[in-house]
């Protein structure tokens, strides 16, 4: 099942994205205060009725996550992606990647942004297959790691 977001979520959020990424890709430290950061953002503008966060929800816990927050009038921006290794290949990120489209339709958002690293091949299909481009890339250090940060774009 895929739910809103609850406060009770935040530290999943925050710990799972960081015990992921840590153990897959070698991210530090940095990486868990940018959740954290991205995380404590949403809650402060709780009401804000064009941005939400996401839980995909199994049984009564967390497995997977994603968010929608308003860039501008017309452009949302979509992060905080993750589904729990145990559930990958299952349908289940796609599912979360729709409902985030679906919302921002809803929202009459003319076009999806996101940033991704090159790294992430399953994650980078997802956004292929939902109609995503790549329409930028750069060569960053990020979480003491040189990544290939990559801008995809959505339009509505």
């Amino acid at each position: 099942m895929i739910r809103n977001f609850k406060e009770n979520d935040k530290d999943y959020i925050i710990d799972s994205h960081y015990k992921i990424y840590n153990k897959e890709y070698s991210y530090d430290l940095s990486f868990k205060k940018f959740v954290s950061n991205s995380v404590n953002q949403y809650i402060k503008k709780a009401n804000n009725s064009l941005e939400n966060i996401w839980i995909l929800d199994i049984d009564g816990c967390p497995k997977g996550s994603i968010s929608i927050k308003s860039v501008s009038e017309d452009v949302a921006q979509l992060g905080l992606f993750l589904v729990d290794p145990s559930l990958r290949g299952t349908g289940l990120g796609k599912q979360l990647v729709q409902t985030a489209i679906d919302f921002c339709k809803e929202r009459n958002y003319k076009k999806v942004v996101l940033w991704t690293n090159s790294e992430l091949v399953a994650t980078r299909r997802i956004y292929k297959n939902k109609g995503f481009r790549l329409i930028e890339t750069r060569n960053l250090i990020l979480s003491n790691k040189e990544l290939i940060e990559e801008q995809w774009e959505l339009s509505l």
